[in-house]
């Protein structure tokens, strides 16, 4: 019988000089949804002991990948000391059990001691659409012998980097920032420049120069206009006036505390979750039913390093756990990248925020309508697939290698906008809302629920939305639980307002 709450637990043995083409196979298999990956700079928090740390983890694996290169089989060094753990393990096994899968990175000799075990070649890079799925192939034969649930496996264009799954498991933050290995990927054009002549101001003389000068002094403080000024942290939470006349769908109104602007979601039913007939959808996205909402408000963009920034200069909020982003070493703080979505939040920070500000997070109802409006659509545009157009989000190319990239100012794709006029409901960053989660629970809700504020506990906090690091998993509809202490470079939130 198919254990539901059971994950393969895969092994990564590597070296070190491996790395980038191993971290990149750790996050595809992370992405399936049903296996519990080791990655030692994923894994190990700061203080642990490697030896001790790295043979439990062999001791509890159902399979280890060994990766195999020219600068690791013929190297002293933890490769071959993880190697010989290894191979202990395996004389333990049942005859037939797939344990150990070698991994070849390049044309390299395969060590004596596991010649025994047939081998994949992971290259070169055109290859490894095919040799992944060799690998896949096996990961779920061993699944199937230990009775471990597999679900629906994503296809190559559902494959996303995943911070947690249908099942409310997660992986632990890394000790470090990640820095996997970029592929050349395409960027915007930058403004072509404008030729202008430089002047010299000394043909004016003295005279010239004085006059100018006079014009401005008398002319320019009352005409030339003046920079807005930033919102007082200072002020009352109760910092919203609203708009006068009949609210409708365009209907809008501006927070004074933070800046946000605010749009205007009507009272009514929506469909929640996903089809039956779906497949492409994930057991915690059905059943789909209808829900009806109050009228409330949401954030037009997620909550920029700016405005967050008023609140930690305001003593309420905490900083983020970390400055850098995915490819900028100073983020946060940096007014380069003041408009775009704050990272390294966890729940309560995001939380906590949102009440700074006057509003709070979102219901996962209230983000789900916010995000697709109430004709059923798959994505806040409609029904046609995701791309780069439309948000940023993450592109697998043909090799099977991924054009990571980073976070985007928070107005970057306005024709990837939700009916109502939200921005980025799908890509940039994952976004936090207030319920916890459960896998069942749509299950335990009917159809006609009236607004509903999710379980009163659960397996971690619900996250939605997708990120920049998400490939085609950014359906309105995919939801994942996480541990609400958790953060990482794609994590980021929105607040709401009740009417």
């Amino acid at each position: 019988m198919p254990n539901p709450d059971r994950k393969l637990r895969v092994f990564l043995c590597h070296s070190s000089q491996d790395k980038p083409t191993v971290r990149e196979l750790y996050y595809r298999l992370l992405a399936e949804g049903w296996m519990d990956v080791w990655l030692d700079e994923m894994k190990l928090l700061p203080g642990q002991e490697w030896d001790i740390e790295i043979e439990k983890a062999v001791e509890q694996a159902d399979v280890v990948l060994v990766s195999l290169s020219n600068q690791s089989v013929d190297k002293e060094g933890y490769v071959q000391k993880e190697l010989r753990f290894v191979l202990n393990i395996a004389e333990e096994k049942p005859e037939a059990t797939i344990f150990v899968i070698p991994l070849r990175l390049d044309d390299c000799a395969i060590p004596r001691r596991i010649r025994n075990w047939q081998y994949v070649d992971y290259f070169p890079k055109g290859h490894r659409k095919i040799a992944y799925q060799r690998v896949l192939e096996s990961l779920k034969l061993r699944a199937a012998k230990l009775g471990i649930s597999i679900g629906k496996a994503p296809s190559e264009e559902d494959t996303t980097i995943i911070i947690g799954n249908g099942n409310g498991a997660t992986h632990n933050a890394p000790a470090q920032k990640p820095k996997l290995v970029k592929e050349p990927q395409k960027v915007k054009s930058p403004p072509k420049k404008i030729f202008a002549p430089k002047f010299d101001f000394r043909i004016l003389g003295i005279g010239g120069i004085v006059v100018i000068v006079l014009i401005f002094l008398v002319y320019g403080f009352t005409h030339f206009p003046k920079p807005p000024k930033p919102p007082s942290t200072a002020q009352a939470t109760s910092t919203f006036e609203l708009p006068s006349g009949t609210l409708g769908i365009g209907s809008t109104m501006f927070s004074s505390k933070d800046g946000m602007k605010l749009l205007y979601v009507p009272a009514g039913n929506f469909l929640m979750g996903s089809k039956d007939a779906d497949t492409s959808a994930y057991p915690d996205e059905k059943p789909q039913h209808t829900v009806f909402l109050d009228a409330f408000w949401i954030d037009q963009t997620d909550v920029t390093n700016a405005m967050y920034a008023q609140c930690v200069s305001s003593g309420t909020c905490q900083s983020p756990t970390k400055i850098y982003s995915y490819s900028r070493s100073i983020y946060y703080g940096n007014s380069e990248f003041d408009n775009y979505p704050v990272i390294y939040v966890d729940w309560n920070m995001a939380d906590t925020y949102c009440k700074w500000a006057g509003r709070q997070l979102p219901t996962e109802a209230q983000w789900e309508k916010a995000a697709r409006g109430t004709d059923g659509r798959i994505y806040p545009w409609g029904n046609t697939a995701p791309d780069p157009t439309l948000l940023n989000y993450n592109v697998i190319t043909d090799s099977f290698v991924s054009n990571y990239g980073d976070t985007t100012a928070v107005w970057e794709y306005p024709s990837g906008a939700s009916p109502y006029g939200a921005w980025d409901m799908a890509g940039n960053v994952w976004q936090w809302v207030t319920d916890w989660y459960q896998s069942g629970y749509y299950a335990t809700l009917g159809n006609n629920a009236s607004n509903p504020q999710g379980p009163s506990s659960g397996d971690g906090r619900v996250l939605r939305g997708g990120s920049w690091s998400s490939s085609s998993g950014v359906r309105s509809a995919l939801r994942y639980g996480l541990n609400p202490a958790f953060t990482n470079d794609s994590i980021g939130f929105r607040c709401a307002r009740s009417q």
